[in-house]
């Protein structure tokens, strides 16, 4: 217990007064293949667009052309971070500091949620609650858990990696096509292959 409360701290710590390594731990962590990672769930959005945790800005700066997008981050380091990656191609960020358990945003605002590796919040009942509010009926949840590299020594190292931090490098869900409940949010789980990797992608309409 007191190992696990440790490592809370520590990631807590990481995405807040450590988040300027962020980009250098994820390339570290997934070979060079996060940011691939998370753009996987891009072409499965549509219209205006919410991203729970977005962290640096990743998935942010890619739908910044699109219907419209907003973000929400507990992280006042990542808003920042992620608002001057934005401003510095030109793009005007609506980025908010908050959680995801209480969502400052009126009722059927979007089309699509998204999240990308996304921490414990994923898993409460009221970030369900918060989703199902915020979107329009049929609006489309996608939710990238997790992902894994090809069998050898540099996954062997990052697997460790992970088991040291008390979480997991892989998902449950195998095969083409999975049926995955997130609660009460009912998605379809898919491998998305993607170089020396596959990535998990939940999916679905509410």
């Amino acid at each position: 217990m007191l190992y696990r409360r440790i490592i809370q701290r520590l990631f807590y710590h990481f995405y807040r007064e450590l988040a300027w390594s962020y980009d250098a731990v994820a390339w570290l962590v997934s070979a060079g293949l996060w940011q691939r990672w998370a753009l996987v769930a891009v072409p499965k959005l549509r219209g205006r667009t919410l991203e729970l945790g977005f962290g640096p800005g990743y998935v942010q700066l890619a739908l910044a052309d699109g219907a419209g997008c907003a973000g929400l981050d507990a992280s006042p380091q990542m808003v920042r971070r992620a608002a001057q990656r934005l401003r510095r191609v030109g793009h005007w960020p609506r980025l908010v500091r908050g959680v995801a358990q209480q969502l400052p945003f009126a009722a059927a605002s979007f089309d699509s949620v998204v999240a990308t590796f996304p921490a414990e919040y994923i898993l409460d009942a009221q970030t369900h609650h918060e989703i199902r509010r915020v979107l329009v009926p049929g609006g489309r949840v996608v939710i990238i858990p997790s992902a894994e590299l090809a069998p050898g020594a540099y996954r062997h190292l990052v697997d460790l990696a992970y088991a040291l931090t008390l979480m997991s490098a892989r998902a449950s869900a195998d095969g083409p096509s999975t049926s995955f409940a997130l609660g009460d949010l009912h998605l379809q789980a898919t491998w998305v292959s993607l170089g020396p990797s596959r990535v998990m992608v939940l999916e679905g309409e509410i």
